[in-house]
């Protein structure tokens, strides 16, 4: 009598290692395309500019906008406030202040599609412009960075469970000095680099990212989370004392700008039912 369980124990078996070798055989690519991507905005507000001009500006007009042309393809689209930076944390890092924006695609190739013949133009030219307008850079300037939603590292994942107050994290864009290339720089931060930053004091989570998109100004993204500003700032300054690496320099080793943002986004242009100011 044939065990029918087994039988598609078996069929199951088979057709996981189907799709597994399928996946090896896949060019790396394909593969690429296949993962989900998040397109991280960051927006740095112009010194002296009103935050709440901002969030006007984005809430009311861009973001709608965003939504009307791409949401064909879009499957999260969230911003956060930033954190304001400490002067002694400017004083030592390159921060930015103003919002992060992350929009969400189920592939890099739906990214790619999104952008030829889309119904407001192929730049922003159609958009509403801000205060100041496109060029000028009056109130905000922004850089981008197109990254899987997974980190392809994972050096450091300690539990986070819920709790009063939101975790603090550091978002960095960042690139190797001119000279180093990815693979070389990429090998000193995982071997290196990586295994004496997941050892400072209060770190939660450490991952980082490759870009997987083009013409990235920063093809390298990586994310620290804390408990608060007072556990980033134990480890953080004075800035920590690290092997350098062959191109020397003192830390963070790297051309670099960077976000404190929180836990959550404050909106969500996708699911949040609210009266955009």
């Amino acid at each position: 009598m044939i065990d029918r369980h087994a039988l598609l124990s078996r069929r199951a078996a088979l057709s996981l290692a189907a799709a597994g070798a399928a996946s090896l055989a896949m060019p790396a690519s394909a593969q690429s395309n296949a993962v989900a991507v998040k397109h991280y905005i960051l927006i740095d507000l112009a010194p002296g500019a009103d935050q709440l001009l901002l969030d006007r500006f984005y809430m009311t007009f861009h973001s709608q906008e965003v939504r009307r042309a791409v949401k064909a393809w879009q499957r999260n689209y969230i911003s956060f406030r930033s954190y304001l930076p400490s002067e002694e944390a400017k004083a030592r890092y390159a921060l930015q202040y103003g919002r992060m924006t992350e929009i969400q695609f189920n592939s890099l190739q739906d990214f790619r599609d999104s952008r030829p013949n889309n119904i407001y133009g192929a730049g922003l030219g159609s958009y509403t412009p801000p205060p100041g307008g496109w060029q000028a850079g009056k109130l905000f300037k922004s850089v981008t960075a197109t990254i899987p939603v997974n980190p392809q590292d994972m050096f450091l994942n300690t539990n986070t469970p819920p709790k009063e107050i939101p975790y603090f994290r550091w978002i960095m864009l960042f690139r190797y000095p001119q000279g180093v290339s990815l693979a070389d720089g990429d090998k000193w931060y995982r071997e290196v680099h990586a295994p004496q930053v997941s050892k400072l004091p209060g770190l939660k989570r450490y991952a980082m990212y490759q870009s997987v998109a083009e013409g990235q100004d920063y093809p390298r993204v990586a994310e620290m989370w804390f408990d608060d500003y007072a556990a980033w700032k134990a480890a953080f300054l004075p800035a920590p004392k690290l092997v350098a690496p062959a191109w020397s320099g003192e830390y963070p080793f790297v051309d670099m700008i960077s976000m404190f943002v929180g836990e959550n986004p404050d909106v969500d242009f996708i699911n949040d039912d609210r009266v955009i100011p």
